[in-house]
């Protein structure tokens, strides 16, 4: 395992993988999968329905109402084109959403035994916090590496503000691969998320800013790294990371 750390070896791992073999789930506004560059790609596309317990997650047509998550699985596929995607609209016109939908989406992307857990989202409300940790936890225990967006704002946010959890700022980085890891920082990792052009619902592009589009930028660098050592653990993933990026 110590060769696998060689930063040439490492950046070897990158450049050669495609996501091929990774399923990722992105928790997000839903994706068009009607969209020119989506269509046929998306591997699932869910809602979510009200039951008497709360929610669950149902198969549905991939719509968007907001563009948030066409965006980002625009960026997923562009880096990762071989990635398995599942979309789970978590968050609904308007762009709300609540901390059980989010807490829904998380344990179908555990039951189902994705690889990646994408989410381009996150709530202030610390009386979700330990729920929240608790899945993240359990996804971290499973094999799943979580990628989440931090808040724009730098507030403490959920779930980028959790110790299992792989947390991205955003930042202008000229190599859609290149990333920036800052060393003993809550908020760890800096990805491209500056002037993003990105899919939007109705079959055009715009450019898009802010940390929810470089989340999907270090959702998908995991995933090539994982499409060409798919045991790898979180802790190893992010151990990877930290030697890719680290100045």
């Amino acid at each position: 395992m110590s060769e696998l750390f060689d930063k040439s070896v490492l950046q070897s791992l990158l450049e050669k993988g495609t996501g091929k073999g990774i399923r990722v789930a992105m928790l997000d506004t839903g994706a068009d999968e009607d969209h020119p560059e989506l269509a046929g790609w998306i591997a699932g596309s869910y809602d979510l329905a009200r039951t008497d317990g709360g929610y669950e997650c149902v198969a549905a047509k991939g719509t968007d109402e907001v563009g948030h998550g066409t965006a980002c699985a625009g960026i997923i596929k562009r880096i990762a084109p071989d990635v398995e995607l599942h979309s789970v609209k978590v968050i609904g016109s308007g762009a709300r959403g609540s901390s059980d939908e989010l807490l829904q989406g998380l344990r179908w992307a555990i039951e189902n035994k994705v690889n990646v857990i994408s989410a381009s989202l996150g709530t202030l409300d610390h009386r979700s916090r330990e729920k929240i940790s608790e899945l993240a936890d359990q996804a971290y225990y499973s094999g799943i590496s979580v990628v989440a967006a931090a808040n724009n704002r730098g507030q403490v946010a959920y779930p980028a503000n959790l110790s299992s959890v792989l947390a991205v700022d955003s930042e202008a980085m000229e190599n859609a691969l290149d990333c920036r890891y800052r060393l003993n920082m809550p908020i760890e990792l800096e990805a491209n998320g500056i002037y993003v052009e990105a899919p939007s619902p109705g079959g055009g592009t715009k450019f898009y800013t802010g940390t929810s589009f470089a989340c999907p930028h270090a959702s998908a660098i995991v995933s090539r790294i994982l499409s060409v050592q798919p045991d790898l653990q979180p802790f190893e993933v992010r151990t990877i990371m930290r030697r890719l990026f680290s100045s």
